[in-house]
């Protein structure tokens, strides 16, 4: 299996047409179409099949196409990483949209100690991430639990409530924590909201999250509304903002609640944590050494 096969059966898949394909590659159909049958021929098995609106994967197509995206991800950071070799060091690290802000303070501080070291970033859910560590395309990863892997944690959060300001939530606690100004110079007061006041409005879950918070809502006898269930934080705030129910989700999304309500929930259980996650059948390389170092001291 080659390289380059996998890049034009990548192209294939995308294009859903050999000829489509070909034009993309600035090549002729009929050795592209070899190619894929020397490859086809090497695995034992038909990537494509053929419909009337063009090429598709077949069921092994679509692993292979998953599988190649990651082979051609490696070697191009590889290619990377080796051209800069002797001029600049690389560290790989995964990081997930919500976890970025956090990790800013130690990677500017890991940057100031080591300036021979530049950085590729891979952005994406903690599960695409933990994908990427095991492939080897990134070193190490920012993640959040619950997740069972061995890791360091940076720090620990509670869980928000996140709602329209016309859907003032009835909070039995009217303690106010921390209040930060947002652009509009509206204020955003952070109260403190019980578990059995949230039960009484519509929710929108991330579904990263779904079974612990469901879980705690259980526990204490609670049968919560779920309005939405979704998979990214961040359209979890679009729904908020229209006022359609209340979302929940780490604290650290804070700063991205321009003009909604927050409410930090008062429970243990729903406290997380942001952690580095690596491989630890593998030894650690020199500077993943030198930032988990750089953290621990942080």
């Amino acid at each position: 299996m080659e390289l380059r096969q996998l890049e034009y059966f990548r192209q294939i898949a995308d294009t859903h047409s050999f000829n489509e394909a070909a034009r993309h590659l600035n090549m002729s159909q009929p050795p592209l179409s070899y190619q894929i049958h020397q490859l086809e021929e090497e695995l034992g098995v038909q990537l494509f099949e053929r419909t009337s609106k063009g090429v598709i994967l077949t069921n092994a197509g679509e692993v292979l196409y998953e599988r190649a995206g990651n082979l051609l991800d490696y070697a191009d950071s590889a290619k990377l990483e080796v051209t800069k070799a002797g001029k600049k060091r690389v560290l790989r690290i995964g990081m997930t949209s919500t976890t970025t802000a956090v990790m800013m303070p130690f990677i500017s501080t890991f940057a100031k100690k080591y300036p021979d070291v530049n950085f590729e970033v891979r952005d994406g859910s903690t599960y695409t991430l933990y994908s990427y560590l095991m492939d080897g395309i990134i070193d190490i990863s920012v993640a959040r639990t619950p997740l069972q892997l061995n890791s360091f944690t940076l720090c620990s959060e509670p869980m928000i409530a996140v709602s329209n300001f016309s859907a003032n939530l009835q909070s039995s606690n009217a303690v106010t924590n921390n209040t930060a100004t947002n652009s509009n110079s509206k204020m955003l007061s952070s109260k403190i909201i019980q578990l059995n006041d949230l039960s009484k409005h519509p929710l929108i879950l991330y579904r990263r999250y779904e079974r612990l918070i469901l879980d705690t809502f259980h526990a204490k006898n609670l049968d919560p509304e779920i309005f939405c269930l979704c998979d990214d934080a961040k359209s979890a705030l679009l729904w908020a903002k229209d006022g359609l129910a209340t979302a929940i989700f780490p604290k650290s999304m804070q700063s991205l609640c321009t003009g909604l309500r927050i409410y930090e929930i008062d429970e243990p259980t729903l406290i997380t944590q942001i952690v580095l996650i690596w491989k630890k059948e593998k030894k650690l390389s020199p500077i993943v050494q030198e930032f988990l170092d750089v953290c621990q001291k942080k």
